[in-house]
């Protein structure tokens, strides 16, 4: 055909923009169903699902048409149109989801199954025809080559796309454009791509020619000559999917651990996967006609991933270097090294595995497109299984760093199920499938020994701990994340290798705080458990407490930091809620006067701008009693401007703020009211002289006032700003929204002023003083 790099081309921006969607949407429906393991499973089940059903169907479609790019180009433009739409269709989705959720709340089968209903029609239309487009021009571009030729090419250039989407879209776009500007981007790359498909559809050469006798014999003695292996093909691909998805889950739990879990960290190790794939993908096509022997080399290369991602667990991964969590820019630096090491190598050989699975479909002219989606079909399938088994079952049950060799085991069964199958009988010399079965063996052994022997393998972020000279007293690992407690100066809280809290005083006021401005106040949240300081704090002052977590592990570490926890969970007047905080706060039909947020450190950690956005207020303020207030906690780390911006936010929802710096020197306390504030001696005295409040406050490590007296004069030296003299230190500016997510995303504002301060207790005296 002509053009045909002109096609590729087309594919790369539909790459791009693909990725650039997958980001966005995934973002926004977590906004919808929550940040939990279930709702982001059943996400990207949709995401996954409607592009399985769009290749099978789209390959069936496309081997029937006589211009495979004109159906290419009609599916584009229409896509474009469905994108568009997925804004609106996504907000009416979520008045839907809170309508019904208060009534199957309880029920979590139930509330599953509603979810992964909304997920799929929320999603389906538009990943179904993005699913239809592999195949569509695989037929296009196969006419006059084989298969595997058009289906590595384009898998090369569909994944390279990825790379400039992931690229651009964690890097640039959803800085300066925000999610939704970054939507409407991709869809400008869908309708370019289009819309040059259908120009192209109408040149000479785009239509199929009527068959020939010599093409239909060609295509019976191909049909012939390849149908004992398809089921082969498929279960490769099949087994290609899981394992390429669940290594990309794996690593980027364990390489991100302790990097404070910044955006860019995320979008590194990601990009990098992707870079891989695609050198693979390039060197299949490069050698695809010297490929003699496909089964054999299928096996070689999963007893080679096996051996790298094994060798790679133990040598790199589990001896991590030092990285401070607080500096993204330097996270994302120091795991460049274990990606170059372990997870380029790996994901090249995948890159080259997955095309060449390809080879064992046969080139039946009539049915082109229709087994480029089934074997598409059949990879996504597999990373769908991924998606659920991975999280769900095998890191609760064995941990991420077992989790990653019994990857490798998978790996290792398939090449040696692959030499000994009847396919590898016939395809495979003796000799050759003898040296892959005891490679293979070898590789298994040695797995199978470090799997048996203790400290072989060991979880990076209990590493952390043991370098920092810390006391380890528990370390378990759920669906979300790798938690650990125990003890540096003081008992601690790691979340993924970062220190998420310690006793601080700063933490055991955060209730107290809001209850001396409203000391009649009778019921609370706090949203971030953590320690758990806040909700013993806020049981200790008497009020109905709701404590709210996401990560399922962190409340069971409660113990560890107070002796007592067993009274305080057993209070009939606290409830541990496991869930997405924002997610609870936007959709229960309780009302409290108190909603404490201790958001995850650092600020800018990936996810926490959901609970400091403009709309987690306004959901704050909806569930908030007359005269209630919202406390939420501002840790250092961001600018000034970024600081700013957060304040400015707060202030946008809340008419009355009064703003306190933390005693321990970790943040500020930001706490917002329809009805003015004020602290008054009399009533700080009477709060703090209730049972048990004065004790608690003080016993922190770091408190250093003991006494009523001393409490009343260090929380009049806490005193900062508030209302005028609030909005006097903002100043217009921009918000913090769902739409822009400002505190994560902050790449160019940070390199292109690179003078602008850190937000400290100094530098805001200055600003406000006089």
């Amino acid at each position: 055909m002509r053009h045909p790099r002109l096609v590729l081309a087309i594919f790369i921006l539909s790459g791009a923009a693909g990725l650039m969607y997958e980001v966005v949407w995934s973002r926004q429906l977590v906004l919808v169903f929550g940040n939990t393991t279930q709702a982001v499973s059943t996400i990207l089940t949709g995401f996954f699902g409607g592009m399985a059903v769009g290749s099978f169907l789209g390959g069936r479609l496309a081997d029937r048409v006589r211009s495979p790019l004109r159906l290419y180009g009609i599916i584009e433009v229409v896509l474009v149109v469905v994108v568009l739409l997925t804004p609106v269709t996504f907000r009416l989705l979520h008045e839907l989801y809170r309508g019904i959720y208060p009534a199957i709340e309880g029920q979590p089968i139930v509330l599953a199954l509603l979810r992964f209903a909304l997920a799929i029609l929320a999603l389906a239309p538009a990943t179904v025809l993005m699913g239809a487009t592999l195949p569509a021009l695989t037929r296009q571009l196969s006419r006059d080559k084989h298969l595997s030729a058009a289906f590595g090419r384009l898998y090369a250039a569909n994944t390279l796309g990825a790379i400039f989407g992931t690229l651009a879209a964690g890097l640039v776009l959803i800085e300066l454009a925000g999610l939704t500007g970054t939507l409407v981007i991709a869809a400008a790359c869908s309708a370019v791509a289009g819309a040059v498909a259908l120009v192209l559809s109408r040149g000479p050469g785009a239509v199929d020619p009527l068959p020939t006798v010599a093409r239909a014999q060609e295509a019976l003695a191909t049909a012939v000559a390849s149908s004992r292996r398809p089921t082969l093909a498929l279960v490769l691909a099949f087994v290609s999917g899981l394992t390429s998805l669940g290594y990309q889950v794996l690593w980027t739990r364990l390489l991100s651990s302790g990097t404070g879990n910044s955006t860019y960290v995320f979008t590194l190790i990601l990009a990098m996967f992707l870079i891989g794939i695609t050198i693979g993908a390039l060197i299949f096509n490069a050698n695809r006609r010297r490929i003699r022997q496909p089964v054999a080399l299928i096996a070689m290369a999963q007893a080679l991933v096996a051996a790298i991602a094994f060798v790679g667990l133990v040598l790199v991964i589990g001896k991590p270097g030092p990285i401070d969590p607080g500096n993204a820019f330097e996270s994302a630096q120091a795991i460049l090294g274990p990606i170059i090491l372990v997870v380029l190598p790996a994901t090249i050989v995948m890159g080259f595995t997955f095309p060449a699975a390809s080879t064992l479909l046969g080139d039946d002219p009539d049915r082109i497109a229709a087994n480029a989606g089934r074997l598409l079909a059949a990879n996504t399938a597999g990373s769908i299984t991924a998606t659920f088994a991975i999280p769900f079952f095998v890191i609760p049950a064995v941990g991420s760093p077992n989790a990653v060799a019994l990857l490798a085991l998978v790996n290792v069964a398939t090449a040696i199920a692959l030499v000994a199958s009847r396919a590898g009988a016939r395809s495979v010399s003796p000799n050759r499938r003898l040296a892959t079965g005891l490679a293979a063996a070898v590789v298994a052994v040695a797995i199978v020994a470090g799997l048996a022997r203790p400290g072989t393998i060991v979880d990076p972020s209990v590493a952390r701990i043991h370098e920092r000279k810390a006391q380890l007293f528990e370390s378990q690992e759920d669906e979300i994340a790798s938690v650990q407690a125990g003890a540096t100066a003081t008992q601690q809280l790691w979340v993924t290798g970062t220190a998420m809290t310690l006793l601080t005083v700063d933490a055991k006021l955060m209730p107290i705080l809001p209850l001396v401005l409203r000391p009649e106040s009778q019921s609370a949240a706090t949203v971030a458990f953590g320690m758990g300081s806040a909700f013993r704090g806020a049981l200790i002052a008497g009020m109905k407490t709701e404590g709210i977590e996401l990560v399922p592990t962190v409340p069971k570490m409660f113990h560890w930091f107070y002796p007592d926890a067993g009274k305080f969970l057993a209070d009939p007047n606290g409830e541990i809620i496991v869930t997405d905080g924002r997610n609870h706060i936007e959709l229960t039909t309780e009302t409290y006067d108190i909603i404490v947020t201790d958001p995850p450190p650092p600020i800018f950690s990936s996810g926490a701008s959901v609970i400091s956005s403009l709309e987690y207020y306004q959901a704050g303020h909806a569930r908030l009693n007359p005269a209630g207030i919202m406390m939420q906690w501002v840790p250092y780390g961001a600018t000034i401007d970024e600081f700013k911006a957060h304040v400015r936010t707060f202030k946008s929802v809340f008419p009355h703020v009064t703003m306190l710096f933390g005693p321990g020197g970790y943040g500020l306390y930001m706490m917002g009211s329809d009805q003015p504030m004020a602290f008054d001696e009399a009533t700080t005295r009477e709060v703090l002289g209730r049972p048990g409040i004065l004790e608690d406050i003080s016993s922190a490590y770091d408190s250093r006032a003991t006494t009523i007296d001393q409490w009343v004069t260090k929380i009049d030296q806490l005193r900062w700003i508030d209302d005028a003299a609030v909005d006097r230190f903002t100043g217009s500016g921009p918000l913090i929204t769902d739409d822009r997510p400002l505190p994560e995303y902050f790449l160019l504002r940070r390199v292109l002023n690179r003078d602008v301060p850190l937000a400290h207790p100094g530098l805001l005296l200055s600003l406000t003083r006089g």
